[in-house]
């Protein structure tokens, strides 16, 4: 089963939240900067509203790029593993990518839990196999980001990662956590939680998110500057 051949089939979805189609993507990465790190593994998850039916994309990449033992000890992956089994890397964030652009011209939108990160490592990756043009475009998608939404929409105190905001919501794993494909289905059914309990939010979220990112980033770093904390960036994009 061919994703891009899956996404060819999909009509042009409604402008309804409720019932559109979505494209779940996370990622595990060799570290945490996208300049230098590389994507090891990702999952594309198309979610079709209607019957409730997952098609899953996985993909296992040869990052070309050191594991820092941190990630390692995260997500599992030696670099000889990912060596003697990891696909091509050129070919598969090109593909990744191509699946995220077509879906966006089908009306399905992006979700990701931190979107920023995993979409601007797919644009780091891009640019490192001399596909830059796929990367800007990757500038300028509809993505859902569960994380600004359960910042802004639940207004509660301490962890925010996807286990806690799964906890919050009443949604359960569908296996351990950093695994690309559990998080990613994950991801998709937090998100369903969140759009039933707030059907306010809009079709066309992406200035919705950004207003509720600042008003968080905000509050966040009044916080820091009083107890001497990191502060965060105060605009959210891709």
């Amino acid at each position: 089963m061919d994703i891009l051949e899956e996404l060819e089939k999909i009509p042009k979805q409604p402008e309804d939240l409720s019932t559109c189609d979505l494209l779940g993507f996370d990622t595990e990465t060799t570290g945490l900067d996208y300049k230098k790190d590389s994507i090891i593994s990702a999952s594309l998850v198309l979610r079709d509203r209607q019957s409730g039916e997952d098609k899953v994309f996985n993909f296992l990449i040869n990052p070309n790029t050191p594991i820092d033992p941190k990630a390692s000890a995260v997500n599992g992956f030696t670099q000889e593993f990912v060596e003697k089994n990891g696909k091509n890397q050129k070919e598969e964030v090109e593909k990744i990518a191509e699946a995220i652009l077509l879906a966006q011209k089908r009306g399905i939108p992006l979700v990701a839990y931190n979107a920023k990160f995993d979409v601007k490592m797919l644009k780091g990756d891009l640019e490192k196999v001399v596909r830059k043009d796929l990367a800007e475009k990757l500038s300028q998608i509809f993505v859902l980001d569960p994380l600004v939404m359960d910042r802004y929409l639940s207004r509660r105190p301490g962890k925010r990662n996807l286990e806690s905001a799964m906890q919050w919501w009443g949604a359960a794993p569908r296996g351990g956590y950093h695994d690309a494909q559990v998080d990613t289905q994950a991801v998709l059914d937090l998100l369903c939680l969140i759009l039933k309990a707030h059907p306010e939010i809009p079709y066309y979220a992406m200035e919705w998110q950004r207003d509720a990112y600042r008003k968080w980033a905000k509050g966040r770093n009044e916080w820091a500057e009083n107890n001497g904390a990191f502060k965060v960036e105060e605009e959210w994009g891709l």
